[in-house]
């Protein structure tokens, strides 16, 4: 693969999921960047914004203000953690948890699509690929990757 086109065909990715899930879910209200913290709370529910932001890559104020709006619609509340009385934890509401299948079920829809005519092998290759390199890009050291270690001889 050339690799100028890496960063065109993952952007396209991006972009195209962000409208399909924005479109997909209007009818519940949510958006692309409240969908991102709602699904990954179905598997970290407890999680406190701090924690969910570091885990996503997303600045503070960015998950403050989603956290919020999603609190707002109904979707998830916020407890004081009993540890630490300045952070907040999170919970999905009934509501919350309601939702969950319908939001899968679309985000399988997509999946679907995204993958039709690849067979299991290849979509479990490209799977765990782009698992491997988001770990990897999640770890990157900018300054190790631009300036090369001087070797002492």
């Amino acid at each position: 693969m050339d690799q100028k086109n890496i960063g065109r065909y993952v952007g396209i990715l991006n972009r195209q999921f962000q409208a399909y899930i924005n479109i997909s879910l209007k009818d519940i209200d949510i958006s692309f960047s409240e969908y991102i913290f709602l699904v990954n709370l179905y598997d970290n529910e407890g999680i406190n914004q701090e924690e969910l932001s570091s885990m996503l890559f997303i600045d503070k104020a960015a998950t403050a203000r989603a956290i919020k709006l999603l609190e707002k619609k109904g979707f998830l509340k916020r407890e004081t953690c009993e540890k630490d009385k300045r952070a907040k934890n999170l919970y999905l509401t009934d509501k919350g948890k309601d939702y969950k299948e319908f939001i899968y079920s679309r985000l399988e829809k997509w999946t679907d699509f995204t993958t039709k005519g690849m067979d299991k092998e290849t979509i479990d290759i490209v799977m765990n690929g782009l698992q491997f390199i988001g770990e990897r890009a999640a770890n990157a050291n900018f300054d190790d990757l631009l300036e090369p270690k001087k070797h002492n001889r």
